[in-house]
């Protein structure tokens, strides 16, 4: 699945030095889902206050998350 994020310079970069994204599945079983974010591509708006990440995003199986 591809995702995109919009935020500032500084929220981007934290989510690019993050291998595995953690969502909470509030109408999952699992309290917490983690997904691996690859073929992360970055940017910026040309008026300079945005910044648009997008990723391809896979599930992470329970045992691959530890």
């Amino acid at each position: 699945m591809r995702v995109c994020f919009y935020g500032t310079d500084e929220e981007i970069t934290r989510v690019c030095e993050r291998p595995f994204l953690a969502v909470l599945g509030l109408r999952h079983p699992q309290p917490v889902l983690a997904f691996e974010l690859f073929d992360i591509k970055v940017n910026a708006d040309p008026y300079g206050t945005v910044v648009r990440l997008s990723a391809e995003l896979s599930e992470v199986e329970g045992s691959e998350r530890d």
